[in-house]
């Protein structure tokens, strides 16, 4: 077969892929690299084929096949990507570095060596691949989300909450970094800003806004066994409130005696708050076991 006519079989694959027919795109690739099988760019296409259906087996022999016959930043790349994938995590590391010795300013891979890393435990590499990472792209916020959550794990607060505050002005309401703010603060013990970084992602982010609207509407217009569970709640939230109460006033007056309400009580009128459609109290009982665990560290709620 003449090169024009293996071009024309790979065009054909590329508009296969495009089409979203993975397997005959594959089948076209195969067909190529049997007839020209120093073809790398048609290893590259099959093995990015197999990684989109999840064959990262195939994909990894793939690679490898195609690294035989050129090195490539990408190449190595996507490798690592493979062996990461499967949990090869010192091979993916390997193949990772290999990439960047191709190419030091490769931005992926400095990104895919910090998540490598802290999944070795070693943060103090992933903190260097991070910053890496935002010195080649300093609006990331891929890398300055992560390395907030490496800050975070290795309880270095003030800088935890930096990268978090950097994260969240490149990618407003973000709400997974708009919570994690709001476990930075209670470890600060800024515990107001945790309180109205919560009310703010409650009243935004969209899963708990319809979870919340739901249970408006089926409060306003309930089943029959709606009615039985919400008047039951009813019944228990007045009870676990006035137990509640109870401890408190109790711990007040006699700390020698009695002991504040713990986490878990907090937790459970939060949740019970929270399926009232009452966001606000939910949230001063979740603050309140936030700060219940963190001043008593050896008592955990569950």
């Amino acid at each position: 077969m003449t090169e024009a006519d293996i071009k024309r079989k790979f065009n054909e694959a590329l508009k296969l892929e495009k089409e979203g027919k993975i397997s005959q795109a594959a089948k076209v690739y195969s067909e190529i690299l049997g007839m020209n099988p120093k073809f790398q760019k048609a290893y590259l296409n099959l093995g990015a084929l197999y990684s989109r259906t999840g064959d990262s087996e195939n994909a990894i022999k793939t690679y490898q096949k195609a690294l035989e016959l050129g090195k490539t930043t990408e190449l190595y790349y996507n490798l690592g990507v493979e062996l990461y994938r499967l949990g090869s995590l010192d091979a993916a590391v390997k193949a990772l570095k290999s990439s960047l010795e191709l190419n030091k300013k490769y931005l992926n891979s400095h990104l895919l060596l910090a998540y490598c890393y802290k999944q070795l435990d070693r943060p103090d590499k992933s903190e260097l691949y991070l910053k890496n990472a935002i010195k080649l792209d300093p609006k990331n916020k891929t890398a300055y989300a992560a390395l907030a959550t490496i800050y975070f794990d290795t309880e270095k607060w003030e800088e935890a909450l930096a990268a978090a505050n950097t994260a969240i002005q490149i990618n407003p309401n973000d709400p997974r970094m708009e919570i994690l703010m709001t476990e930075i603060h209670v470890k600060l013990g800024n515990y107001k800003q945790s309180f109205e970084t919560l009310k703010k992602v409650t009243t935004t982010a969209q899963g708990f806004v319809q979870f919340n609207d739901s249970i408006k509407e089926a409060r306003q217009k309930p089943k029959p066994e709606e009615k039985v569970f919400f008047d039951n709640l009813e019944v228990l939230t007045r009870k676990k409130l006035d137990e509640f109460k109870d401890k408190l006033t109790l711990s007040k007056e006699n700390p020698q005696d009695f002991e504040a309400p713990e986490a878990q009580d907090a937790l459970d009128l939060s949740l019970m708050y929270l399926f009232h459609g009452d966001t606000e109290r939910a949230l001063k009982y979740l603050l309140y076991a936030q700060k219940n665990l963190q001043e008593n560290p050896t008592s955990e709620a569950g």
